[in-house]
Parts: C-alpha cells; structure tokens; sequence
C-alpha cells in the first residue's frame, strides 16, 4: 500500500498546488531567477475573487523594492496574508471549510485512538510511512478546500455532493460485499462514477461555467474521502474489525501480530486510507470530467 499511497499524496498536493496558481500579475515573475516575484504570484493565486486588487498592489508594491533579503521578507508576507485574509463576501465558504477541517481533525483522532488501543499496529511493515503520507493527504485535501471556497462559491455543492458520494460508496459497498452471488447488485457499481459525474454535472450548471464544476468536484473529492474513512474507522475500531473474514483468519498467523482484533483493525484501517485515497482520487477526476462535458453542452450551438 505504501507505493500506492505515495503517489497518490504527489497527485494530491499537485492538485492542491495548481489550484492556487494564477496568472502572474507581475513582469518580474517571469524571471526565474526571481524567486521572490515567482513566491508572490503564487501567493497572489491563494486570494479570494475579491480581494483581486490586493494582488495588484502587491506585485507593485514589490517592483519598488530592490535590497534581495526585504523583497523575500515582503513576499513572504503576503503569503501569510493571502492565506489568513478572509473574503470579504459573506457566504458558506468558512462553514465549508471548518467542516472539512473538522473532519480531517476526526479522521486522524480516530486513528491515533486506533493506535493507542492496540499499539502493536506500530510495529507492522510500513506502517509509519504510510501514516505519515495519511497525515500530509489530510493536510493537502484540507488546502486544496480552503483555497478553492476562497476563490470560489462551489462550497456548498461540493460539500453536499462530496457527502452524496460518500453514502453511494458505502450503500454500494455494503450491498455489493452481502450478496456477491447476485449479479443483479453487480449493476449498482455503476452508480459509483455516475455519482461525481452528477456532481461535476451540477456544480457547473449552478456556477455557469466549467471552472466552477470542477472546483465543486475537488471540494466533494475530500469530503467523500474524509466522511467514508470516518465511517470505515469508526466502525473497525467499534467492532474491532470483526467480523473476521476468510482472508483475515489466513494471513494472521504470518502478519507477527499478538492477537487477531489488532491485526484486523491494523488491516481494515489500512483499507479505510486507501479507500480515501481513492475515492477522493476518482471523485475528482470523474467529477471534472462531468463538469467539462457539462459546459461544452451548455455553449454548444443550438441546431436548426
């Protein structure tokens, strides 16, 4: 799983980093020998629609400076403004985001609890690299939400369609799992990537462009991902990853674990992370996809 995850977390991040780049507003970013300019224009990227004329100062503001050490001390600080700043629009952005770092805040609790009640976890085969890139997928998803809502009113449909998706994975999960002899439930996997593509359907048909559908399909990426590990977590750590199956009773003996609930719980925690990872991963993906076919039908010339 270790593989897996590390590349995920590099595209996690990689999304969250392009998301908050805008187009340079100053001649000197180009430079890219000047990393200064180059660190305000991407600080520039992180602040909200309408504080846009903050930006323009700013990057003027830094022209007029020419001592290296003020121009990185100048920069440097509007990044922390640009981060700290709040929009000045009232609208469900900091509900969005509280959420969502609220969530994140529940899904590393539920795992350090996990770890405290059977601590050999810890002594499993990468399980430290894996709960290192676990904490920094958090921390990405939680930016990348932050600076979306700021730049945007997608929040409140990604929220409501991040937490749709999420009860879909889980119906589809529990249904699929308790009657694999049925392939009339094999179908219902199908609502797994219609699910997104509604999202991303529905954030740019609310928003009236693209931009604003596929910034709805990555806030809804991380809530689907943070609310299934919540419900995964939650109910391993309930139930001590019981019941066990086939597969558990198999492989415990050769995992050196003491006891069978730790092993469980250490292998069904192991699934929740990955099953965020993943959700969040196709939620985002499929969701854009929905959101760019959406616009090009909405400005698609009508036929005679």
């Amino acid at each position: 799983m270790g593989t897996l995850v590390a590349v995920l977390i590099l595209g996690s991040l990689a999304i969250g980093s392009l998301v908050g780049v805008r187009r340079r507003v100053a001649r000197g970013s180009t430079n890219p020998v000047d990393a200064p300019a180059r660190l305000l224009a991407w600080a520039i990227g992180f602040l909200a629609a309408d504080r846009a004329e903050w930006g323009q100062a700013m990057a003027g503001e830094l022209e007029h400076i020419e001592k290296r050490s003020k121009r990185w001390h100048f920069s440097l600080g509007c990044l922390s403004a640009a981060l700290l700043v709040p929009p000045r629009r009232a609208d469900s952005g900091r509900l969005v985001v509280g959420l969502v770092a609220a969530a994140a805040a529940g899904c590393v609790g539920l795992t350090l609890y996990g770890l405290m009640r059977y601590p050999a976890v810890l002594t499993g085969h990468g399980t430290w690299p894996a709960l290192a890139t676990f904490g920094a997928v958090l921390a990405g998803l939680t930016l990348t939400t932050a600076i979306i809502v700021r730049r945007s009113a997608a929040g409140a449909v990604g929220l409501a369609g991040g937490v749709a998706v999420a009860a879909v994975w889980i119906v589809v999960g529990v249904t699929v799992v308790s009657h694999p002899a049925a392939p009339a439930f094999s179908w219902l996997l199908l609502a797994l990537p219609l699910a997104p593509l509604t999202v991303g359907a529905a954030g740019t048909w609310r928003g009236m462009t693209g931009t604003a559908g596929r910034h709805a399909s990555l806030v809804s990426a991380a809530v689907a991902g943070m609310v299934l590990f919540l419900v995964l977590a939650t109910d391993a750590l309930v139930t001590a990853g019981g019941p066990y199956d086939a597969g558990q009773l198999h492989d415990f003996p050769h995992s050196g674990l003491p006891d069978m609930a730790t092993y469980a719980v250490s292998d069904n925690l192991g699934t929740a992370m990955a099953l965020l990872l993943l959700a969040s991963t196709t939620t985002a993906v499929i969701g854009a996809v929905g959101a760019t076919i959406t616009a090009r039908m909405r400005h698609a010339p009508t036929s005679a």
